[in-house]
């Protein structure tokens, strides 16, 4: 069997599966291990796949809905998250908040927090939280200003989140897998949430249920990173396992 045909077979597997184990892919296909993980290692250069320890997952390139949709998508879900997330807060904190629908509602529940500040890139968060009853001091990153987010990306941007510091990190991202870790579709919010990540005391990823088990096509964080996950998942224990420090159930 050549090497291409056995390539699209691996991708047929993953696309019923989601992800493969290269010990059975070996026996199926009637080859060595060793062969199994170059053909791996060539389907991940090119994209299509992350490797993983005894396997490979599915790497989902569908490109996100536009911004204004997502606002409308899973919004009781998302104010729940909100709630529960904005309730990690004390006052006094100085949080970072990337740009998305799901941190546009923290914004909404975090503006009646009282002496905290916020650093984002997002427009709208800035906007939720100067509209909130509580005393906020709020920082808006400066730089180039997306064409469908309403937030500011770029070198400029990652420069001055360089220089900054937080106590907490709230970043709301395409998916988050136990294995694949924290993940984007759009290289630039993945570049903004991995400095907010790394410049942060703990680190907060908001993801409804429909995130969960989702691995997109640039990961910023492994699991182990991660140190509070709020979902509305019913079932979080896969993330635990994974090495998130805590999951968070909104609503309860």
């Amino acid at each position: 069997m050549w090497a291409e045909e056995r390539q699209q077979r691996i991708m047929a597997v993953l696309a019923s599966q989601s992800r493969v184990e290269a010990d059975e892919l070996a026996t199926s296909l009637n080859v060595s291990r060793e062969t199994i993980r170059r053909d791996l290692k060539q389907l991940e250069a090119l994209g299509q796949i992350r490797r993983t320890h005894g396997g490979a997952l599915m790497l989902h390139h569908v490109a996100e809905q536009p911004f204004h949709q997502r606002l409308s998508s899973h919004t009781i879900e998302k104010q729940a998250i909100a709630v529960a997330a904005a309730a990690l807060v004390e006052p006094g904190s100085c949080c970072f908040v990337d740009a998305g629908s799901t941190t546009t509602s923290f914004a909404q529940a975090l503006a009646s927090v009282s002496d905290v500040s916020v650093i984002t890139n997002s427009i709208d968060v800035a906007m939720a939280l100067r509209q909130g009853q509580g005393s906020m001091e709020i920082l808006l990153l400066g730089g180039t200003v997306g064409r469908d987010v309403p937030a500011t990306f770029g070198a400029s941007t990652i420069d001055q989140l360089e220089t900054l510091r937080a106590d907490f990190a709230f970043i709301s991202p395409v998916g988050i897998h136990p294995e694949a870790g924290v993940s984007y579709f759009d290289l630039a919010e993945a570049a903004i949430a991995r400095v907010m990540l790394k410049h942060a005391r703990r680190r907060v990823a908001l993801a409804d249920a429909s995130k969960c088990g989702l691995a997109s096509r640039t990961i910023v964080s492994s699991c182990k990173d991660i140190d509070v996950l709020v979902t509305d998942l019913k079932d979080g224990r896969a993330f635990s396992q994974a090495g998130v420090g805590a999951v968070v159930h909104a609503g309860e």
